[in-house]
């Protein structure tokens, strides 16, 4: 990781000459890294899903396909994991880490300002986005693959009942800036706020979702061009 970050900003400040934002006819291969936490949502009478759950680590990717040179079309997806905070352990579980988890696949629009800027050389593209999808979601005891926490969760006890999961529609808006670190690479911060429609009354009771989080981190994305000269 150390050896990529000092790549990208060799070739960032090595780099020279204009090249242009209309990225028309372009396919881009996506990926990044950052954090993702609770910002809303229900967890029970007592408690909010960020009173419950903290911040970690959040990995995406995406593959798009710049349509105009301000318009680009394409599916993402990442991967939440959001531990449950010590203070909320109930007894006997002090020395694991049970979890929120929220996969996720969408597709997404995304509208980019750099082609309205005016200076010849410039590498810079801020852009906004938005989208809809799928949040594959579950609680789990400790490893991510162990899916035995329950409906009963919402009560304290944690030891009975059918899994806690679900599969519920979703969307999310956002934005970020890219710079074209050469023709064919851009480096990018974004955030995006993600809210997943996790409620069910008949499953859960009323008390539960939906659930509202942020993900936000930096990344790059290779540019491939699919048109004719």
């Amino acid at each position: 990781m150390k050896k990529l970050c000092v790549i990208l900003l060799a070739s960032i400040l090595a780099t020279g000459g204009a090249y242009g934002m209309d990225m028309s006819k372009h396919i881009g291969f996506g990926v990044w890294g950052g954090g993702i936490m609770p910002l809303n949502g229900s967890f029970n009478s007592d408690n909010n899903l960020s009173d419950m759950v903290g911040f970690y680590g959040f990995p995406a990717v995406e593959i798009k396909y710049v349509v105009i040179d301000k318009v680009a079309v394409g599916i993402n997806g990442g991967y939440g994991y959001m531990p449950l905070k010590d203070e909320k352990k109930p007894a006997g579980y002090e020395d694991i880490t049970p979890a929120f988890n929220i996969p996720y696949v969408a597709l997404n629009g995304t509208f980019n300002f750099g082609p309205m800027m005016k200076a010849e050389d410039n590498k810079l593209n801020p852009f906004v986005t938005a989208g809809a999808g799928m949040y594959m979601w579950y609680f789990s005891r400790n490893e991510r693959t162990d899916k035995i926490f329950t409906e009963e969760v919402l009560t304290g006890d944690y030891q009975s009942g059918e899994e806690l999961k679900g599969s519920s529609f979703g969307f999310n808006f956002g934005g970020g800036v890219e710079y074209f670190a050469t023709e064919k690479i851009a480096v990018f911060g974004r955030a995006n706020y993600h809210m997943a429609m996790t409620k069910d009354e008949d499953k859960f009771g009323s008390d539960f979702g939906p659930h509202g989080f942020l993900t936000f981190g930096a990344g790059v994305t290779y540019y491939l061009f699919t048109g004719t000269e």
